[in-house]
């Protein structure tokens, strides 16, 4: 999944989410590209990626920014949550600009679930399967928040299923 915006009038913006988790044999690849054609443009792209079981999550994006799209902006936030030793999450950012009157920003954060917060949940009496889900719960919340709540239901359900299958 690559969407991509093409922002061509003064003022354009563009916001680009993707989620995805990535399981036992998978490598699960996704992107987003934003190219600012004209000025004062926005683009914002937020990516969040959830890698169990060995699985490997890859996301890649690009901003291009025309010679005549001075005062531009852009965001790239790709955030990643690993949940056992096996699994693995890499970041391909790409920017090309013509123009040295903008402001473009990248960042990347991983996190991984360790013995240390399940034993600090369990501890409270969670079992080490609530205990994930709340942890994943917590990650994914800011996007959930953002979506339809028939969307936000349909994705929390699809992530809990996904979850089951990984926690004994």
């Amino acid at each position: 999944l690559y969407p991509s915006s093409v922002l061509v009038g003064r003022g354009a913006h563009s916001e680009s989410l993707s989620v995805i988790l990535a399981g036992a044999g998978q490598i699960q690849d996704v992107g987003a590209k934003a190219i600012h054609l004209a000025p004062d443009t926005t683009s914002i792209i937020r990516s969040k990626s959830i890698s169990k079981d060995g699985g490997v999550s890859n996301y890649r994006g690009l901003v291009k920014v025309g010679k005549r799209a001075e005062n531009s902006v852009s965001s790239m936030e790709c955030d990643a949550l690993i949940l056992d030793e096996g699994s693995d999450s890499n970041t391909y950012p790409a920017v090309e600009t013509k123009h040295n009157k903008v402001q473009i920003a990248h960042e990347a954060r991983v996190g991984k679930i360790g013995d240390k917060e399940i034993f600090y949940l369990k501890s409270r009496g969670f079992s080490e399967e609530e205990a994930v889900r709340l942890i994943v719960n917590g990650f994914i919340k800011p996007v959930v928040k953002s979506l339809p709540l028939e969307y936000a239901l349909e994705l929390n359900k699809l992530i809990e299923l996904e979850l089951e299958s990984s926690v004994s």
